[in-house]
């Protein structure tokens, strides 16, 4: 969340964000193997409060900067690249038919058609993906949910978890936002 107390489930989250994100799930050994705080980023300040997430995911192949020098920290993330970055955080390469008919072509095609068939990501009602739109916090929640088979709903039992007060009981992600943000004891594999 955010110091004024929300999460903010409908703005973009950001590259820096969604490195930090990936890093903190790292088990304790993967960490200290790769860690590192040494990126090739002109534009990642070696004192940033991102820097030694952002250096060590691209030391393991998982983040990637908009170009060989420049990570563009503070930019939304968009759809496509925030699939490329779970599916290298987990999976092996997809090789098949494109899942969605906007994404013939685009770098991330592969990624994509990977955690769609992990049931990772969905398109749009008209069988889009928009990979090249930002993704929201929500979106990105789920999707990381979904990614650590981690999951909550009506039916669970609930007992002294983070509300948030932009996150209503009516949102479709309003469970997917309150297993993402309240800390709780998880076993699952990860790298």
């Amino acid at each position: 969340g955010y110091p004024d107390g929300t999460v903010q489930p409908n703005d973009p989250i950001t590259r820096e964000e969604v490195a930090t994100i990936f890093f903190r799930l790292l088990t304790d050994e993967a960490r200290a193997e790769y860690l590192t705080e040494t990126s090739p980023f002109h534009d990642v300040a070696p004192d940033a409060w991102y820097a030694t997430a952002v250096a060590t995911m691209e030391a393991m192949g998982i983040v990637e900067g908009r170009s060989p020098s420049a990570f563009d920290p503070e930019a939304p993330i968009t759809r496509g690249e925030f699939a490329a970055i779970a599916t290298r955080f987990d999976s092996d390469p997809y090789h098949g038919d494109d899942r969605f008919s906007d994404i013939s072509g685009h770098w991330a095609a592969g990624y994509i058609n990977q955690a769609a068939v992990k049931g990772w990501v969905e398109g749009q009602p008209d069988g889009s993906f928009a990979p090249d739109r930002s993704i929201t916090r929500a979106e990105a929640m789920t999707i990381l949910n979904s990614v650590l088979n981690r999951g909550v709903n009506e039916k669970s039992e609930l007992l002294n978890f983070k509300v948030w007060p932009d996150n209503p009981e009516s949102a479709w992600y309003y469970y997917e936002i309150i297993e993402a943000s309240n800390a709780h004891e998880y076993t699952g594999s990860r790298p």
